[in-house]
């Protein structure tokens, strides 16, 4: 069930970022972006300290990193849309 928690997470923030890369998503979806970025980072963050198996802690570092990489694309999206306008 870990497991398939953490592809689900993966594959959710994958489609955020590709979707952040091809369409300019504005502020009316930032709220349910920073939702899943935070849900992601944090529950990625307690499987890694339980540090079940080593498939499940690969999985974990995985989905870290891709929510990582999508909080880097909402702050880009805050930024540009506080400063730039």
């Amino acid at each position: 069930m870990r497991k398939l928690l953490l592809v689900l997470f993966i594959l959710l923030n994958a489609l955020m970022i590709f979707t952040c890369l091809i369409f300019d998503i504005n502020i009316n979806f930032l709220s349910y972006r920073i939702i899943i970025v935070a849900f992601t980072l944090l529950l990625s963050i307690v499987f890694i300290l339980e540090n079940a198996s080593k498939s499940a802690l690969t999985l974990a570092i995985i989905s870290v990193l891709f929510a990582l990489g999508h909080l880097a694309f909402v702050v880009q999206d805050i930024y540009l849309n506080v400063y730039a306008n």
